[in-house]
């Protein structure tokens, strides 16, 4: 069953948390805004729940952040410019959401990203290549959404798309 309920807003006094990970529970609503005041946070999982409202573009406070996982549940809106620039990142997982809009051109910034899947929602737009000149991505997973045109050249270093 899993803890039911919303992220509770009154969690600012643990700054100095460096992983958090709420996965496969039945959490619900949007996340609050105090958690920005954790500047420590490495790893954030709330997958598999049931969180609503856009994806916060206070998540470029997690400056030391290296991995993202936002996968099922029902975010909406477009990716936020915030999360194409954290310089630690190498996990993304913003899969089966209901997240619309194009991928910018500057996840070509994410320089050590090596796993990003966004498969399952509503994306948009062709597929920027500025995504394959990341050298250390490794998985990428973009099926099932509403993008066009052709694909770019692969690079070697791919080894599943």
């Amino acid at each position: 069953m899993g803890l039911v309920g919303t992220i509770p807003p009154h969690l600012e006094n643990l700054s100095f948390l460096f992983k958090l990970s709420i996965v496969n529970n039945r959490f619900h609503g949007s996340l609050p805004n105090q958690l920005a005041n954790w500047p420590r946070l490495k790893y954030i999982n709330f997958g598999n729940n049931t969180i609503t409202g856009e994806i916060p573009s206070w998540f470029d406070s997690f400056t030391q952040l290296q991995r993202l996982f936002l996968f099922g549940n029902n975010f909406t809106g477009v990716i936020p410019s915030s999360l194409y620039y954290f310089p630690k990142l190498e996990i993304l997982r913003l899969d089966k959401n209901n997240l619309h809009g194009q991928i910018l051109v500057s996840i070509g910034n994410l320089s050590t990203l090596r796993i990003l899947f966004l498969e399952i929602n509503k994306l948009s737009g062709s597929i920027p290549t500025s995504i394959f000149n990341v050298s250390s991505l490794q998985v990428i997973d973009l099926r099932n959404n509403k993008l066009f045109g052709s694909m770019p050249s692969i690079p070697p270093n791919i080894s599943s798309l």
